[in-house]
């Protein structure tokens, strides 16, 4: 039996997939917000989350980031799955790059959402190796859509099929560019300032990687830490900032 931790601010959502993971023989916690789920995260360690990103106050994301930053490795490799009304694609890379090894959107049926709770706790896989490769095809679906094709990869978590059941929750209203301080851009290292400025220059994050001779990954994981140090939100929107001129004003 294993420990499944739902959260997800609609109590029917949580309701309804806690008595469907029971039926499987699951232990199953819920918490309705971020703070509630980091603390049942660290106290009981669940074996599986499942995590919603829109709720109030700390969302899905940065709860995302918490675990996956946190310096007791076991409880950052807990497995986590996105289960969100948000699918437009860069979402789901979004997902994939900060740490999720599948991403599943509402509405969803129940038996599909089922599955693929069995299959992740299943594997004899370990969460690091499940995650890197669900990295690897995210980079790979942005490389396509800076390309301008905007397919998904074959068989890869952002071609999931979009499941039926559940209703969407209301419409949210846009979110805000955020706005980034000049202490802030002074707290940069000057190696994170040249990405930024290549970043800006080039077409394409790929272009930025070879212009500095690194790869990808290594660019993807630098632009995570200096979206924590500039309070943005994701590695998506720092890279739309940078493009568009934003943090490097004339």
């Amino acid at each position: 039996m294993a420990t499944v931790l739902v959260v997800d601010d609609e109590a029917d959502i949580r309701e309804l997939v806690r008595i469907n993971l029971e039926l499987d023989g699951h232990q199953v916690l819920t918490a309705a917000d971020g703070p509630a789920a980091l603390d049942m995260i660290r106290r009981d360690q669940p074996d599986l989350v499942l995590l919603d990103v829109m709720m109030p106050g700390i969302d899905g994301w940065k709860v995302l980031g918490s675990i996956k930053a946190d310096s007791d490795e076991a409880l950052a490799e807990t497995p986590v799955m996105m289960v969100t009304a948000r699918d437009d694609d860069l979402d789901r890379i979004r997902g994939a790059i900060e740490g999720a090894i599948r991403y599943i959107t509402k509405p969803f049926a129940l038996g599909e959402l089922r599955d693929e709770v069995r299959n992740a706790l299943e594997s004899d896989e370990p969460e690091r190796i499940k995650r890197r490769r669900a990295q690897q095809e995210a980079l790979e679906q942005l490389a396509r859509i800076e390309s301008g094709d905007r397919g998904p990869a074959p068989d890869g978590p952002v071609a999931r099929p979009h499941l039926t059941r559940l209703e969407r929750g209301p419409a949210r209203p846009p979110e805000r560019r955020p706005a980034v301080t000049s202490a802030a851009m002074a707290s940069l290292s000057e190696k994170q300032r040249e990405l930024l400025h290549a970043l800006a220059q080039a077409g394409s994050v790929r272009e930025a990687a070879d212009g500095l001779a690194v790869s990808r990954s290594n660019v993807y994981a630098s632009l995570r830490r200096i979206a924590r140090k500039l309070g943005i939100r994701s590695v998506t929107e720092l890279v739309t900032l940078a493009k568009s001129g934003d943090l490097f004003p004339e």
